[in-house]
């Protein structure tokens, strides 16, 4: 009997998300609901989807990524193969959706108005990203005080 474990590689991971796949064991469905079954009794561990048809495991996680793969270890499952180079989270930016909007509507509005047609395709959209942006003022008619 082989004591070694499958190694499971790295393929997409994200903050909360990651993506395994263990090849040597694809097509194994066995393998894969044990995988399933010992994964989801980790701590951090919230959720498993296996597909044993192309090897993939997709763990949806709390915990951090280096300790789920220690506890599949030292559960036997499988050994996490390439933990060190493991995308690193991205950090969180803090652009406001609004302001790239308006940013995208001020821009069309310059061309619309570069390319001649002022009324009313330019200043529609000049409106709207001022609008967005926070420009205007909609006083009490906004709130409904007229």
């Amino acid at each position: 009997m082989d004591d070694t474990l499958p190694p499971a590689e790295i393929v997409h991971a994200v903050p909360g998300r990651a993506r395994l796949r263990i090849a040597a064991r694809r097509g194994d469905a066995v393998f894969f609901a044990s995988i399933a079954t010992g994964l989801s009794t980790i701590p951090g561990v919230s959720r498993v989807d296996v597909r044993p048809l192309t090897g993939s495991i997709v763990i949806r996680h709390a915990a951090p990524l280096a300790r789920i793969g220690k506890a599949a270890e030292q559960g036997r499952l499988f050994v996490l193969a390439n933990v060190a180079s493991a995308p690193p989270s991205a950090p969180a930016m803090g652009i406001d959706p609004k302001i790239v909007a308006a940013a995208g509507l001020g821009a069309f509005a310059l061309w619309q108005l570069a390319q001649g047609r002022i009324l009313p395709p330019a200043i529609t959209l000049a409106w709207y990203a001022a609008g967005l942006a926070g420009l205007l003022s909609h006083g009490d008619v906004a709130e409904g005080n007229e």
